[in-house]
């Protein structure tokens, strides 16, 4: 066992702590029993094409030449632990889910990392930032950008537009919500060089109809981007 699971072991006892997706105390974030059920979701395959997630290339989305997710969203445990990713900044339930997204990154046979030039993530409303603090899609992308040694880059932000959350939207509003609402950051505006012919893997958390996915890979390759790639942690089923 780690140092650091050691120190989070010893801290549980001293301070316990609630599973996110049960609620029981003193076992950590995510529970052993509640991490199971999650995990299975990897081994379910997908009704239309009858692969495990990470190989399903079901899942298609305008602008994006390829996506990978570990999980079907489909399980109350799984759909907890990342309402948990959205609301709190817990170290260790970003650090499941980034390692689940990092594991399907190297066992799929869609994208290589050897490929991918830049990673980023899609921006998230400003209203909520401020009210949580950080964007859970920031938190994922540096998380694996570190596991994969690829180079994180803030490329998108949201415009003050930007102001209804996609979750209660149908397809068609999804669509219209986002259309022209996210622009470069200063730094790429400055420098578009450094999007310019690279193959860039954007990371999100669900993917439902793809739009946002959609929106932000349209931004990139208007400015140069070569291949615009997803990583999600999770697809609605078809």
């Amino acid at each position: 066992m780690s140092v650091k699971n050691l120190i989070a072991k010893s801290l549980n006892i001293i301070f316990p702590v609630k599973c996110v997706c049960c609620r029981k105390f003193g076992e950590g974030i995510l529970c052993e029993q509640c991490q199971n059920i999650i995990n299975k979701e990897a081994a379910r395959n997908c009704k239309k094409c009858g692969r495990l997630p990470y190989m399903c290339g079901c899942k298609e989305v305008e602008n994006i030449d390829g996506i990978i997710f570990p999980y079907f969203y489909s399980s109350d445990k799984l759909t907890q632990a990342i309402y948990a990713v959205k609301k709190a900044n817990l170290y260790y339930i970003n650090e499941f889910f980034a390692k689940s997204m990092y594991n399907s990154l190297k066992i799929c046979d869609k994208i290589k990392i050897s490929d991918i030039d830049v990673m980023t993530n899609t921006p998230r409303m400003r209203d909520s930032i401020k009210l949580y603090g950080y964007n859970q899609t920031e938190v994922l992308a540096k998380l694996i950008s570190k596991y994969a040694g690829i180079n994180y880059t803030p490329v998108l932000e949201a415009s003050k537009l930007y102001d209804r959350e996609q979750k209660s939207l149908d397809k068609t509003q999804r669509v219209l919500n986002v259309k022209n609402k996210f622009t470069l950051v200063k730094k790429i505006k400055t420098d578009k060089e450094l999007i310019k012919g690279k193959n860039v893997l954007i990371i999100d958390d669900v993917v439902t109809t793809g739009s946002t996915l959609s929106e932000c890979a349209r931004v990139m390759k208007n400015i140069g981007a070569e291949n615009v790639y997803a990583l999600c942690a999770a697809s609605v089923l078809l």
